[in-house]
């Protein structure tokens, strides 16, 4: 099954930088992999090359589809292929994949500072609000500007190093010079966030603490896009086929 946008739809991803699609996953292939992930959370389940996990460790998995070939699935899914081509309008090859057990409460950032060129598909697999910690996201931010290493100097000129809470200020300091609405994500089990790689976005507080927020976020880069700088991360499309660099 593949999904196609309308033209509403992608006039309003390129408006606001993100676009929540509908159902696109049915709620008993969610419920199946949140169980997968809670199964390798407890150790009942081991996956040939990821690391076990501490049952008290709920921290995101990092490029778990290199070693998994159910989150590789997900990443390269035919449902999300069509949308992902429509707003990029490219080819998309998968570069990262993260799971999230929890909300993350992280700080205002942006993607494409440590991912250039990428966009998302943020999958939840449960409802999410702010009760469990949904994104919020800084409506139409993506076509402002993107913080990148040569904004984060001290009052000498020199260069800050990457990341630091240098580069949260930074920002913190764009998000308000903006002056955009901020705006909390709701989706349902099997909806799709799309959202642009300059799009201010964070997590958002957790309402009801120990809730669960079981997501998906899947990153992609414009198969044109030459300027990727991460050597050796594999670029895949979603025929399966590979490759390497630009």
């Amino acid at each position: 099954m593949s999904f196609e946008l309308t033209p509403d739809q992608v006039a309003l991803y390129h408006r606001d930088g993100f676009i929540v699609l509908k159902s696109v996953f049915p709620k008993q292939e969610c419920d199946r992999f949140v169980q997968r992930m809670l199964d390798y959370q407890s150790g009942k389940l081991k996956i040939s090359g990821l690391p076990e996990r501490k049952p008290e460790d709920f921290n995101r998995t990092h490029n778990q589809h290199v070693a998994d070939p159910e989150a590789l699935k997900l990443l390269i899914d035919p449902r999300l292929h069509r949308p992902l081509a429509q707003v990029m309008n490219d080819e998309p090859e998968a570069v990262q994949s993260m799971y999230f057990w929890k909300g993350s409460e992280q700080r205002r950032h942006q993607d494409q500072f440590y991912l250039p060129g990428c966009m998302s598909a943020w999958c939840p697999f449960v409802d999410v609000s702010e009760d469990n910690g949904s994104i919020w996201v800084q409506v139409g931010s993506h076509k402002i500007k993107l913080i990148t290493q040569a904004d984060l100097v001290d009052e000498k000129g020199e260069k800050l190093p990457l990341f630091g809470p240098h580069y949260d200020s930074a920002v913190d300091a764009l998000f308000e010079k903006n002056a955009l609405p901020e705006v909390p994500v709701k989706a349902n089990a099997g909806d799709v966030v799309l959202f642009h790689g300059v799009l201010i976005h964070r997590g958002g507080p957790i309402r009801k603490p120990g809730s669960w927020r079981h997501v998906l976020a899947n990153h992609y880069l414009p198969r044109g896009f030459k300027a990727w700088p991460h050597e050796g991360w594999e670029r895949i499309s979603f025929d399966g086929s590979r490759r390497v660099g630009n």
